[in-house]
C-alpha cells in the first residue's frame, strides 16, 4: 500500500507539472523572456531595485537608462542580460519587443493574428535552428551537413540495432542456458567456422562503411572551391572579427551571400577558441600565431550563431556571433553600410559620442568593461574619467585623453593594479575617430557611481 501510495503521489506531482514545464520549454524554444519581465503600467521602480538589492551582497546602482527599462517591465535581474542583447523587453500588447542591436533601441513586432510573440533573431536564434530536426541536432543549411549526418545517422543506427541485438540476446540465453538443479551441463562448444565469419565479416564491413564516409566527408569539408570567398576570422577574449575582401570589418556580426561558397581564414590574439557553425557542421580549432582553415556552402537566407566551443576563459559562454546569410542584393548594401557605420544616412559624420558608443558595443569592450559601476574582468567605464589610477608597479596617473589613448593602443604599459594583461592590442587596429569616440563615451560615464 506503501509503494502504491507513493506512486499515485508521484503521477498527482507530474501531471500537475507538466503544463508548467512544457509551457517553460516551449518559452525556451521560443526565445521569450519570463512573465516577471513584462511591461506593466505604474511599475514601482524604485521598489523593484529595492527588492533587487535585499537579495544581492553588494548593492547595485541603475543608470537612468536602465531605470526607463525597468519601467518599461525588464527584470532588474536582466539588466545585463538585455545590454548584451541576450533578452528582450515584452511591450503591454505582447506582439512587440524591445531589444538592443549594438547599444541602439530596436523593435520586433508580429502579427496578433498567429497567437505568437515576436523574437529578436539574435537573442535565441539558435532556438529556431532547432526546428524539424531529429535527436535535437541543428538545422542543416548546406549540402556538407547532410553528408556529416547522413553518417551521424548510420552509425547511430548501427549502435541501436547491435544494442538491442545484443541485449535481447544476452536476456534469451540467460533464461535459456541457465544452470537448472539435476541438469548437467553441456560440453562447451570450441569453434563454429560459419559464425566466425559471420561476425567478423559483417563488422568489418560496416566499420569500412564508416571510414570510408567519414574520410571522404572530412576531405570535402577541408578542401574548399577555387571560386571561394575568404573572410579573415580573429577570435579573442570573448568576441569575433570578420574583415571582408574588401577590407571592410564586422565584429560580432557575420554576414555571407547566399548560396555561396565561403573560406574562413582564421587566427586567434590571445588562447585557443573553435569556431563552431552547428548548422553547418563545421567546426575548428583557432589558434595564436598561426592560421587554421575551414569552407562551408552559406545556403539560403537565414540567421545563425557563430559559437566558440572550446572553453576559453571566464566569459566562454558569451562568445558568440550573429551569422546572417544575406541575398546577393542585401549583402551588397550591408557591405556599403558596414563600412560607413560612422556615418549617418544623409552623409555627415556621427558625432564622437556616438562613434564611442558603437565602437564600445561593436570592439567588443562590453565583453570586460561595465558601464554600471560593477568591476569585472577588467575596471568597469563608469566614473573612470579623471579617477585617480593606481597601477601594478605602484605607480598613479589620472585618467584623460593620454591615459585612454595610451591604454588602447599600448594596455600592458600600464595595468592597473588587481588586473592581468589580457586585453586586446587594438594598435594599428582601431582607428583614430574610434579612439577620440571612446574618450568621449568615457567622459558622458563620469558621473555613473563605481562600486569598487
Amino acid at each position: 500500500m506503501r509503494i502504491e501510495a507513493l506512486l499515485l503521489a508521484g503521477l498527482c506531482f507530474f501531471g500537475s507539472a507538466a503544463p508548467m514545464f512544457a509551457q517553460d520549454a516551449e518559452g525556451a524554444a521560443a526565445g521569450e523572456t519570463s512573465e516577471a519581465v513584462k511591461a506593466d503600467a505604474g511599475v514601482d521602480v524604485d521598489k523593484l531595485i529595492a527588492d533587487y538589492n535585499a537579495k544581492e551582497t553588494t548593492p547595485r546602482t541603475f543608470t537612468a537608462e536602465e531605470r526607463d527599462w525597468i519601467g518599461r517591465g525588464l527584470d532588474p535581474a536582466d539588466v545585463d542580460a538585455f545590454r548584451k542583447g541576450h533578452a528582450s523587453i515584452i511591450s503591454k500588447d505582447e506582439n512587440t519587443i524591445f531589444f538592443l542591436r549594438d547599444g541602439v533601441e530596436e523593435t520586433i513586432s508580429s502579427d496578433p493574428k498567429f497567437a505568437t510573440r515576436p523574437v529578436a533573431p539574435h537573442i535565441a536564434p539558435f532556438a529556431t535552428e532547432l526546428e524539424g530536426n531529429p535527436f535535437w541536432t541543428a538545422k542543416r543549411a548546406s549540402e556538407t551537413a547532410k553528408d556529416v549526418d547522413a553518417m551521424f545517422d548510420f552509425i547511430m543506427w548501427t549502435s541501436y540495432i547491435f544494442t538491442a541485438l545484443i541485449g535481447v540476446l544476452m536476456v534469451v540465453f540467460c533464461i535459456k542456458y541457465r544452470r537448472k538443479p539435476g541438469v548437467r551441463a553441456d560440453q562447451s562448444i570450441t569453434h563454429n567456422t560459419p559464425i566466425e565469419i559471420i561476425w567478423s565479416v559483417i563488422p568489418t564491413i560496416l566499420v569500412g562503411i564508416m571510414f570510408w564516409g567519414g574520410y571522404t566527408t572530412f576531405l570535402d569539408m577541408r578542401t574548399p572551391p577555387p571560386d571561394a570567398m575568404t573572410v579573415k576570422v580573429n577570435a579573442y577574449q570573448w568576441g569575433w572579427n570578420f574583415t571582408y575582401p574588401s577590407g571592410i570589418e564586422s565584429p560580432q556580426e557575420f554576414h555571407v551571400p547566399a548560396n555561396t561558397p565561403v573560406e574562413m581564414l582564421m587566427t586567434s590574439n590571445d588562447v585557443i577558441h573553435s569556431f563552431h557553425l552547428p548548422s553547418f557542421r563545421q567546426k575548428s580549432d583557432v589558434l595564436p600565431n598561426r592560421y587554421t582553415k575551414v569552407w562551408f556552402d552559406s545556403g539560403e537566407p537565414a540567421t545563425y550563431r557563430v559559437y566558440c566551443s572550446e572553453y576559453c576563459g571566464k566569459l566562454h559562454s558569451d562568445m558568440y556571433a550573429k551569422m546572417v546569410v544575406d541575398t546577393p542584393e542585401d549583402y551588397a548594401a550591408w557591405l556599403v553600410k558596414a563600412g560607413n557605420w560612422m556615418v549617418n544616412d544623409d552623409g555627415t559624420m556621427k558625432s564622437a559620442l556616438e562613434i564611442g558608443e558603437l565602437t564600445y558595443n561593436r570592439r567588443g569592450c562590453k565583453a570586460c568593461h561595465s558601464i554600471d559601476g560593477r568591476a569585472g574582468t577588467a575596471p568597469t567605464f563608469a566614473g573612470l574619467w579623471g579617477l585617480e589610477r593606481k597601477f601594478a608597479d605602484g605607480s598613479t596617473r589620472v585618467a584623460d585623453e593620454n591615459y585612454v589613448r595610451q591604454s588602447i593602443l599600448d594596455p600592458y604599459s600600464q595595468l592597473v593594479e588587481g588586473y592581468g594583461e589580457q586585453m586586446t592590442v587594438y594598435n594599428p587596429m582601431l582607428p583614430e575617430e574610434q579612439i577620440n569616440g571612446i574618450i568621449a563615451y568615457l567622459k558622458s560615464l563620469k558621473d555613473v557611481p563605481r562600486v569598487d
